[in-house]
């Protein structure tokens, strides 16, 4: 079997142009920005769940009123 050879789609001097001109468009890695996102974010999951936390109480509060209210009827 002969070993399939694949051709270069990109000369050496236009290879290192574009690996140079992506290197140079990225923006450098901010552990800070990062940091400041993640907190940003796991505040407002955290803000959620506890939302979502009081509501599952009142609505139990709120059915332990209304079973409360049925069984007071004078039948």
């Amino acid at each position: 079997m002969y070993a399939t050879q694949t051709p270069n789609l990109l000369s050496d001097a236009l290879e290192r142009a574009y690996s140079q001109s992506i290197l140079n468009a990225s923006q450098p890695l901010s552990l800070s920005k990062i940091a400041r996102r993640l907190g940003r974010t796991l505040g407002r999951a955290a803000t959620a769940t506890g939302r979502f936390i009081a509501d599952a109480i009142n609505a139990q509060a709120e059915a332990r009123a209304r079973a409360m209210d049925y069984t007071r009827t004078p039948w």
